[in-house]
């Protein structure tokens, strides 16, 4: 892709016009105090209401000059075009009073043209892939994974079960930022917690409080948490076991899908 650059200059006259254009169009409808409806004078609506119709017609010409340079020069933008407006407030002022042109700059990447070749007798390979039934039960048995179901169990907490749980983290005796969250579901052994913090959950029922203890990895995102121990105090409010997942039709609309055999 190339960048280009473009200048765009909208006069003050035309400017002036699209704005008595629009404060001609409001005062048949306007309905303002002192006046009969639809019977305001246009200067009326200029001196209260100028500056803000200007700013809908400002944005209307960028939007229509833009499209018509883009159209002139045959240009494809790849990504939203970069509008960089003038940064002088007395230049912004004299626009929208209507006593100065918009002039701005119009930044962009183009798609490019491509100028397509004969492909009369060309030929390609057609990959084909092998997928087994091996395959398919793999594939399977992740999906079942994915989208297991859950039941509420009695006794204590192992690995591959899910907690739900409620917690306040402290460093130096004080709650941190992020440290706190109420009624988070987290499977144990998934990982989704700093190393350590899952493994401390093994065992625990329903109703227990506990305290886990853990350090920051040195690498964690948060700059003012990493390498640092902290405590957490664990309120564990429930244990699930997974349900044995059957795959067969019912499973497969759990996908969207309207059965095994066909999706």
């Amino acid at each position: 892709m190339s960048r280009e650059h473009a200048g765009v200059v909208v006069a003050a006259q035309e400017l002036d016009n699209e704005l008595n254009k629009r404060l001609k169009e409001l005062a048949g409808k306007a309905n303002i105090k002192g006046f009969r409806p639809g019977k305001v004078p246009v200067p009326h609506l200029k001196r209260v209401y100028g500056k803000s119709v200007m700013a809908e017609v400002v944005q209307k010409q960028l939007d229509d000059a833009s499209k018509k340079v883009l159209e002139e020069r045959n240009l494809k933008p790849a990504y939203q075009p970069e509008v960089k407006l003038p940064e002088d407030q007395a230049e912004v002022e004299r626009i929208f009073d209507g006593k100065g042109d918009l002039s701005y700059t119009m930044s962009l990447e183009v798609i490019p043209t491509f100028e397509l070749k004969d492909t009369t007798g060309l030929t390609l390979a057609r990959h084909v892939i092998d997928v087994t039934d091996a395959h398919i039960d793999e594939a399977l048995a992740r999906l079942a994974g994915q989208y297991k179901d859950w039941q509420a169990k009695d006794g204590k907490a192992k690995k591959g079960d899910r907690i739900t749980m409620s917690f306040t983290g402290k460093i130096d005796g004080q709650a941190f930022d992020g440290g706190t969250a109420e009624n988070v579901p987290l499977e144990i052994g998934s990982g989704q917690f700093i190393p350590g913090f899952e493994d401390q959950l093994e065992g625990a029922k329903a109703g227990d409080d506990l305290l886990v203890k853990v350090t920051f990895p040195e690498s964690y995102g948060v700059a003012t948490l990493a390498g640092k121990p902290a405590e957490f105090e664990v309120k564990v409010t429930g244990v699930e076991a997974p349900k044995e997942t059957v795959i067969d039709d019912e499973f497969a609309k759990k996908l969207g899908l309207e059965s095994l055999d066909n999706g």
